[in-house]
């Protein structure tokens, strides 16, 4: 019996230390190590289930084929000896449901690039419709990874981390927000195809494009001197004016958009200086520096049938701003004067708020919206505090129980007036002080008031004089 005993404990003593070997686990006896790294992550756009993915070091594959879960999940063994050196993982195939549309959709090829010395045991890497742009432009276009990013950033306002998992933005979710921004990202992509009237299946055709378009460091529908074609077409010269604006559309669409960011938290929208409308190219110049206070634009209209000027016209703006507490309101402003001979006019905005700190927190996007002849195209500038120690507008506020309170969102609220400084010329003893006077009446009703406090009309003897 004692010898049964002992002979079945070395037996099990075996087994276990069988088991450990199998699992790549080493030993004081010196048993070898496993020669891979398990790499684990995803396919996103949104999720792609049943796609192959492999691990490319250079053009070889090193890892793979495996097919992507329900989630877009996958798993593959990365020979260490390959960790050392930049590494491709692509998707091909499978399937998702596109998020503009809620139809199933095809999916072509995303891939993401992984650094050398980037990835252990642990590491995830997900593949998206952005990482996917920064591998062509990389592996395909011969740009170096700071001049991929550079020239992504200038267009789309961020950079990915492919480090993070995005999750579902059409569906509620308690994941963290660097995941539902992932995700709303992503889901600007789609919703931008509908809004150039593509179909859901040219997404793998957006992306090529877009990587073409950025090679040159200007997505403006060209390479170099080469226009950039897309589904049979010359690409738009505004694409990045075109993706901010679906980025805007998908995150204020709350039918479409369940993740719990609004327009406000889906980080700085990307100012861009070029939007086309059906009939005309509205090109915008910002100040040398836009902060609270006056801020005023050159804004050229041109028509897009022979370029030429869209001379003494009226042309409309509207600005607005999301907040990232959820509410939005406008601000005072001048309106535009009418374009000039050569199509351009000035416009006037008064802003109440920075969209951005110093610190890089976001506090919303500021929308201006400039209309022409019933077409419309929207800017996202980048509105900062006030430099120094210049005091660029005041706030006077009455009482809730005064005669001129206005009602806001069905209470009474006093009534504010601002006071902006609008203008300072002259010499020392003799200079003249101009400021622009509005009051507010809504949450998107900010008229400008004459010296008298009488509500004018824009351009309408808002702006006081004074001597000092």
């Amino acid at each position: 019996m004692f010898k049964r005993k002992v002979l079945s404990q070395v037996v099990a003593a075996a087994a276990v230390s069988s088991f450990l070997v199998g699992c790549g686990s080493s030993s004081s006896s010196g048993t070898a190590a496993s020669t891979t790294t398990n790499v684990s992550g995803s396919v996103f756009a949104s999720y792609v289930s049943n796609a192959s993915v492999v691990a490319m070091d250079g053009v070889n594959e090193i890892a793979g084929p495996v097919k992507t879960s329900a989630n877009g999940g996958f798993t593959l063994p990365i020979p260490n000896a390959n960790l050392k050196s930049q590494l491709v993982f692509k998707a091909t195939g499978g399937t998702y449901i596109d998020e503009a549309t809620g139809e199933e959709a095809t999916s072509g090829e995303l891939s993401v690039v992984a650094g050398a010395n980037t990835l252990a045991a642990g590491s995830s890497i997900h593949a998206t419709p952005s990482s996917s742009i920064l591998n062509k432009l990389m592996t395909k276009h011969g740009l170096s990874k700071l001049d991929a990013e550079a020239a992504f950033e200038a267009a789309f306002g961020y950079l990915p981390n492919s480090a993070v998992a995005p999750v579902d933005a059409t569906k509620a979710s308690d994941a963290e927000d660097a995941r539902k921004l992932a995700g709303v990202r992503a889901a600007a992509f789609s919703q931008l195809l509908k809004n150039l009237g593509l179909d859901k299946g040219d997404h793998s055709a957006l992306l090529e494009a877009l990587a073409e378009d950025l090679v040159d460091g200007t997505a403006d529908g060209m390479n170099g001197a080469t226009a950039v074609q897309l589904k049979g077409g010359a690409a738009r010269p505004d694409m990045a004016s075109q993706f901010a604006m679906a980025l805007m559309d998908f995150a204020n669409d709350a039918d479409k958009n369940k993740s719990g960011l609004n327009p406000g938290q889906v980080g700085l929208i990307k100012f861009n200086g070029k939007a086309v409308s059906e009939n005309y190219t509205f090109e915008l110049t910002p100040p040398m520096m836009t902060n609270v206070g006056k801020a005023e634009y050159k804004l050229k209209v041109t028509n897009n049938a022979d370029g030429s000027a869209v001379a003494n016209e009226s042309v409309m703006m509207m600005p607005m701003m999301y907040m990232a507490a959820g509410h939005k309101h406008s601000t005072p402003n001048a309106g535009c004067s009418d374009t000039d001979a050569q199509g351009v006019a000035t416009c006037t905005a008064y802003f109440l708020m920075a969209s951005a700190m110093a610190s890089g927190d976001v506090m919303g996007n500021w929308d201006l919206k400039f209309t022409h002849d019933a077409e419309s195209v929207h800017f996202f500038p980048k509105v900062m505090m006030a430099m120094g120690d210049d005091t660029s507008r005041l706030k006077l506020s009455g009482d809730a129980s005064d005669a001129d309170a206005v009602v806001m969102m069905g209470e009474s609220s006093a009534r504010n007036y601002y006071i902006y400084k609008h203008s300072v010329t002259g010499t020392t003893g003799n200079h003249t002080v101009k400021f622009f006077l509005a009051t507010q009446d809504g949450m998107t009703a900010f008229p400008p008031v004459n010296g008298n406090g009488a509500e004018t009309g824009p351009l309408a003897g808002e702006v006081v004089t004074l001597k000092v």
